[in-house]
């Protein structure tokens, strides 16, 4: 990564940085990367501080952003993404730049995408770091290829957590109830996906112990979740193991998901992300222990 520089006009913070890698990420509104920023070594106390640094770094040529056609509050939300330059500044001069279509402006039907998208990644990086935990080797949308005798499936991001020295990978589906849950024709259909994915997980696991799990977070209603874990429990070849969780992005939003158990596996027992760490096990021991005391 590159280190900070300066632009014609403008001197390059280690705040500028941590911005400009949280947009290189994924397509962030301005909203999204205030709530963000409180992870930052020097959060934005007031949003209008951060809106108008965003404003400068798009004048130097850092930014580029477009507004947002989704329901909300007020006025169009703006996303943001990297320019060409502002990628190089994080990266080097001589990096290999992405394909085009980085740069280019999302499409208008993949924005409700875009935004939820977001709305996760915001809440899993911010509640992250408020318990302890590191996100590593992340991997933005499309970038990452699982394939196997039984497929292809590109998830929207992955990444690694990392907690107690214990290391925990994941693959994430964002799922904004347009495709058909079950269909064995459907090449988009959550099924086909889920096959996928789990076919994978035992074509590969005997020669790669670094096995992952697979997030399903629906938009919709916990219904929808239910019946993409019902076709989960259907095409598990093992049942003893846990490839898929799921849970809406409204239950995961309004979650501690390292702490509340909010999501579910295809056996319907709800757990947390991870595993607890040994300080908030005992801590909830420690509850326990109290709440029996008192009756």
């Amino acid at each position: 990564m590159a280190k900070k520089s300066s632009t014609i006009g403008c001197q390059i913070t280690d705040r500028d940085v941590e911005l400009l890698i949280a947009i290189d990420r994924h397509p962030m509104t301005t909203g999204q990367l205030f709530q963000l920023s409180q992870t930052f070594a020097q959060p934005f106390s007031d949003d209008r501080l951060l809106r108008r640094r965003l404003a400068i770094l798009r004048t130097v040529g850092l930014l580029q952003n477009w507004p947002l056609a989704t329901v909300s509050k007020g006025g169009l939300p703006h996303y943001w993404k990297l320019t060409r330059e502002g990628y190089k500044t994080l990266y080097g001069q001589d990096v290999a730049l992405p394909k085009r279509r980085y740069f280019e402006q999302v499409s208008t039907g993949h924005h409700h995408h875009t935004r939820c998208q977001g709305e996760f990644l915001t809440h899993l990086f911010a509640t992250a770091v408020r318990n302890g935990v590191a996100v590593h080797q992340f991997a933005r949308e499309n970038s990452v290829r699982i394939e196997c005798d039984a497929g292809i499936v590109y998830p929207d991001c992955a990444f690694q957590l990392i907690r107690d020295g214990r290391r925990y990978n994941f693959c994430v589906e964002i799922d904004n109830g347009t495709e058909r849950v079950r269909s064995a024709q459907d090449t988009e259909s959550i099924q086909r996906k889920l096959v996928t994915y789990e076919a994978h997980q035992r074509q590969f696991e005997a020669r790669d112990p670094r096995r992952y799990v697979v997030l399903l977070i629906t938009t919709r209603s916990e219904l929808r979740i239910g019946h993409m874990l019902e076709v989960a429990t259907d095409v598990m070849g093992d049942s003893k193991r846990t490839v898929f969780l799921g849970c809406s992005l409204d239950a995961f939003t309004k979650s501690d998901p390292f702490c509340d158990g909010v999501l579910r596996d295809h056996l319907s027992v709800s757990r947390p992300l991870i595993r607890p760490s040994k300080s908030a096990a005992k801590r909830q021991f420690d509850r326990r222990d109290d709440s029996v005391a008192l009756r």
